[in-house]
């Protein structure tokens, strides 16, 4: 796979993006209380104590209406990634938001807002809860950065020959394997990937 620029994969949720706090604040104003146990995405049906289904239906629901649109960048990740754009990098973003277009929509106006049109030089969709390690597969190999904050991603991507770096949240706080980099935010990602050699 030939690029003209480099090239670094990303999840979005819990990465570029806030989903979660602002999820959060949308279940309570429809009356759903939180147990203030905060889960990985894939799991928030845990933190509100319903049923899968029901999360999966409620998180649809959520990224198809245009507050979805609105999310905020995940602590300071706009800066850092502007600053890795400056610097010829470019982003492949793999996100388990949504196969519907108009979610999709949203998601290219939310990251409109923050980066440049080409920061996100493409954008992979997948629908809640599909594995991603097939769309991995794509990339196994190639040694790219690929930035996730679900550790069966970093595993499944540490196995196909890709370098992840984990995005550190309470939910995933254990996780500890060599040679994954644990990062707290984007200026550890930024620190780390200057000192890979060219």
């Amino acid at each position: 796979m030939a690029y003209d620029h480099k090239v670094i994969l990303t999840d979005i949720d819990g990465v570029v993006f806030d989903w979660h706090t602002q999820f959060v604040q949308w279940m309570e104003m429809q009356g759903y209380s939180s147990t203030g146990m905060s889960h990985h995405d894939a799991d928030v049906h845990l933190e509100f104590g319903i049923d899968y289904n029901e999360a999966l239906v409620k998180k649809e629901e959520f990224n198809t209406n245009m507050i979805s649109s609105t999310l905020q960048p995940y602590g300071d990740s706009d800066i850092w990634i502007n600053k890795l754009y400056k610097e010829d990098y470019r982003f492949v973003g793999l996100t388990s938001f949504s196969d519907k277009p108009i979610a999709q929509y949203y998601r290219y106006l939310n990251l409109e807002d923050y980066f440049p049109t080409d920061c996100f030089a493409s954008l992979i969709f997948l629908s809640p809860g599909e594995s991603k390690r097939e769309i991995l597969e794509q990339f196994g190999g190639t040694n790219l950065i690929y930035v996730e904050d679900r550790i069966l991603n970093v595993n499944s991507a540490l196995r196909l020959g890709l370098k992840p770096i984990l995005m550190s949240h309470d939910y995933n706080i254990h996780f500890k394997r060599e040679p994954v980099f644990v990062a707290k935010n984007w200026k550890d990602i930024y620190d780390y990937i200057k000192k890979i050699p060219e």
